[in-house]
Parts: C-alpha cells; structure tokens; sequence
C-alpha cells in the first residue's frame, strides 16, 4: 500500500509522508496517535465498501439490507456517517446472527405480545405532563450514600479522602467500583486494588460520577418489568454510555466518566413510563411500530412529553450536575442546549447504540442524526468502525459488573 496523501494527527502535524510504502511499523504509529483514515494509491472507499460485501452470501446480505434500511428509515441515507453505519450494521448483521433482527425483536416484541392489550384502543386519560413529572420524581428516592455523595461533594473543602470513606461504607459499591476499574473499560495494566488508588488512576470527580450512576441503576432494577425486558435496556444503556465515553476521548474531554453515565440515563425517563404509566407507554409502543414511527416521537402524542424530558426532570431532582440533565434531556435535539458538545456526543452515541442493535429501550428505527451534532464534533465517518469495535470488547465486562452484578445482589 502506498499512501496517497501526507498523512496527520489531529493537529495537523506530519506523521507519514505522501509516497511512503507502508508497513506494520506505520500501521502502528497510526493507533497510537489516533488515526484511522488515510487515502492509499488506487484504492476508493466503494472498492472497500464492494470488497467487503462481495464476501457475503447474497441471500444473507440481501435479507439484512432490507432490515437494515427499515431501521433506518427516517434516517439520511445520503449522509456519510449515516451510510458508513448503514454499510457496518448490514455486515454486523450478516456477521453475528445474534446482532440484528433476533435480538431486537427478542428485547421487546416479544414482550409485549405476552400482555393483555384490550385497552390499546382506549385513549389514555389526561396527563398533565409537569404534574406527572413533579409526582413520580418525587417518589424516584435513591439510597441514603446517594445522598452522602451529593453532600460531600457538595462540601467546597471535602477531599479525596472524604469520597473514599462514602465508598468504602459500601461494600457492594466499592466492590463494583474495583471491578470496573480493572475492566476492559478502563484496560490498565496493573491491578487496581484500593478504592484510594482508583481514585488516584481515574480521579475523584470521575469516579464519583461513576458512582452515583451505579447507584442509580441498582435502584431502577428493581422495577417490574412489565413492558421491557429489563437486561436488554440496560444492554442498550450501559452501550451507549461506553460509545458516548469513547467519542469524548476523541474530542479530548477530561471527565469522559460524565459521558459514560449520561449513556447510563438517557433512556431512564421510559422506566417511570414503563412503570406508572403501563398501558399508555404498551400503547405507544405498538402503535410507534405499527406506524413504523420513532417511538420518542409517539410518546410525545400519547403523553404529551417525552422520556428525555423525564429524565432531565429526575437528573435535576437527583442534583447531578447541569451538564448531565442537559444531556439526558436533549439527546434527541442536542441543537436545543445551550452546551451544544456533550449532548450532541450522547446524540450520536445514543444512534451508534441503536444501530449496533444489543438492546433496545423500547425504540426499534434508528433515530435521525441531526447534521450540526456530527459536524460540531468534527470526526470522520470512518473512526464508527474503530467505535463499535472499542464498545463491543469493553461492554461484556462493563454488564457484568454494573447489571449482572447488581441482579446476583438482589437475590
């Protein structure tokens, strides 16, 4: 291969000089230093995109075209980060039979043919959506050491030593917090041992938003899953969370842990749906995929307000920094914040989520990508690949040790 074109870091500083036959040396430099594009004598991106599929049993690849152009139906096709996923969620497809139609239909579908739906027809009762918001906020109460981090982080002269002794009272959260740390999600190469040395890797601010994202998820698990299949949310929030936490590492944000649990709440307002209003969030969810409509679009008719909108009301109760509730309640219109950055990373995380097809919310099409959220990150559309495939190998261990774990606990 020879390269076409000088190739850069991000900085535009000369790595690889045009006219250079590369090698495994090179191809080397280029992890390192971030890049994953580059232009090669001769060869096109359709030659790619053909050689690739080519490989693939027409049938197979056929059957999994139309799937995928389905998903993403009210998606623009045209658009180049749209069609790299498009390109990538039809191989995925054909590739792991697991990732694609079966598991989405499994995560949901199935679900929702086992309740009894004589009220489908039925129009929901008035909801005032601020009242509806106010009342079950309220009764969203999290755990007593949810409230110590709050407090003490809340303390202008508290101290790293103050977070770890709240995280130490609790063993089952320190214990998770350890796990993590010695993940896939973080890959150091000596183990971390001591909640006082994760907080010197990681930080104390990082790991305390950790924390308090963990906590949350251990309390929503114990909802009824009456609606969802509760292993298959958290798969699809635990996901988008890894590729949100990937895409600010590109951007160089600091606190990429915030990303991570914005991911973790982003879908939390379906839950209170899910669970205080049952038959009006069945309603809107067979009738979102008899329309072949975006689900978050037919919550906003049948409760006047959206999942976003609840979980920005319930960030805020829970006095977790602005940052958070704003990214939580735009992500389907991060143009609508006032810091436009991370809610347009979890904009485009929540889609790469989707589009990866582990889980699902509720939501089976792939929502829109707004076209000023991909432009303001500045990203080529080929770092997806090198995103699904970081989310993919850090997001078993990342389960295991926030959901799986959690469950055992509960028993």
């Amino acid at each position: 291969m020879i390269l076409a074109e000088d190739l850069t870091d991000r900085m535009g500083r000369l790595l690889i000089a045009k006219g250079t036959v590369l090698t495994e040396k090179h191809l080397k430099i280029c992890k390192i230093w971030g890049v994953v594009e580059a232009q090669i004598e001769g060869v096109s991106d359709a030659d790619i995109d053909e050689s690739a599929l080519t490989e693939l049993d027409p049938q197979e690849l056929a059957q999994a075209t139309e799937f995928v152009h389905e998903r993403f139906q009210h998606a623009d096709m045209e658009h180049p980060a749209v069609r790299e996923l498009v390109r990538l969620c039809i191989l995925r497809t054909v590739k792991n039979k697991n990732t694609g139609p079966d598991s989405i239909r499994q995560s949901f579908q199935l679900k929702i043919e086992e309740e009894n739906t004589e009220e489908e027809e039925t129009k929901p009762a008035n909801i005032n959506p601020l009242k509806f918001i106010s009342e079950h906020t309220k009764l969203s109460t999290l755990p007593d050491i949810y409230n110590k981090f709050v407090d003490t982080i809340a303390r202008p002269n508290s101290s790293s030593y103050d977070i770890e002794n709240v995280i130490n009272k609790d063993t089952s959260l320190s214990a998770q917090l350890l796990k993590i740390s010695n993940s896939a999600f973080y890959s150091y190469p000596a183990k971390v041992d001591t909640i006082s040395r994760a907080i010197n890797i990681i930080g104390t601010q990082q790991l305390s938003t950790l924390a308090m994202g963990i906590i949350i998820i251990g309390v929503f698990n114990k909802m009824p899953a009456r609606i969802i299949n509760m292993e298959m949310f958290w798969k699809h929030s635990i996901l988008c969370g890894i590729c949100a936490r990937i895409l600010a590492g590109y951007k160089n944000i600091q606190n990429t842990e915030r990303l991570f649990t914005a991911g973790l709440l982003h879908d939390i307002g379906r839950l209170v749906c899910y669970n205080y209003l049952p038959q009006e969030s069945l309603r809107a969810i067979l009738e979102a995929q008899n329309d072949r409509q975006l689900l978050y679009l037919r919550e906003r008719e049948v409760f006047d307000m959206d999942h976003a909108m609840i979980g920005g009301s319930l960030v805020n109760r829970w006095q977790m920094p602005l940052s958070l509730e704003e990214m939580v309640c735009y992500h389907h219109e991060p143009q609508k914040s006032k810091n436009s950055i991370e809610p347009s990373i979890l904009h485009i995380a929540d889609i790469i989520a989707n589009a990866m097809g582990i889980g699902t919310s509720g939501e089976r099409l792939i929502p829109p990508l707004h076209e000023e959220a991909w432009t303001r990150l500045g990203l080529s559309s080929n770092i997806l690949s090198l995103i699904m495939e970081q989310a993919d190998n850090q997001l078993e261990d990342v389960f295991k040790v926030i959901y799986a774990d959690d469950k055992l606990q509960q028993k």
